[in-house]
């Protein structure tokens, strides 16, 4: 019997296993970017606002307080210019925000008390009082459709506003 000669092992070269894990390397590298540039922790892509709520409740309570025409005029332009800028610094971030009332149907999330709670930490609530409310509802009034502006104050945009960057249709 013939004794033959054992095969040769093969090697595997140090080249070719470090290109392997560097290609594993930068395959898992790759992952984790795109999770943390794609990802949307917290904040939802779209979400809904209920603002006639928010507004209607704000309006309401200043009717309810003592504050002078005047007042009324400066705190309402500072609210909504408040809730124009939390939208617009939302839009900024890249959320879509939808006025809630033109959103008929789906599951979009409703950031309206998240909204509230952003304003009204710094714009302070109206505190009711036993005045009488013809002139504050006046007032009011000419806030919200840019009359009796104050002098060097630009009215602040209510009607056909894009909120957050985004534009609207109308509902009917």
């Amino acid at each position: 019997m013939s004794q033959g000669r054992p095969a040769p092992r093969s090697r595997i070269g140090l080249i070719p296993v470090a290109l392997v894990g560097a290609l594993v390397a930068a395959g898992l590298w790759g992952a984790w970017v795109t999770k943390s540039v794609l990802g949307t922790g917290d904040t939802p892509t779209i979400a809904k606002v209920q603002l006639s709520g928010i507004v209607g409740e704000y309006v309401q309570a200043q009717a309810r307080s003592a504050a002078t025409p005047e007042q009324v005029t400066t705190e309402t332009r500072a609210f909504m210019g408040e809730v124009q800028k939390n939208l617009e610094r939302r839009g900024a971030a890249g959320q879509i925000v939808l006025v809630g009332e033109a959103v008929l149907a789906g599951n979009v999330p409703d950031i309206t008390a998240e909204v509230r709670r952003e304003v009204y930490t710094k714009i302070k609530m109206p505190q009711p009082a036993n005045a009488s409310a013809g002139d504050v509802m006046g007032a009011m009034r000419a806030a919200m459709n840019g009359q009796g502006t104050p002098q060097g104050a630009a009215p602040a945009p209510m009607q056909g506003a894009a909120y957050g960057g985004q534009a609207s249709a109308a509902v009917n």
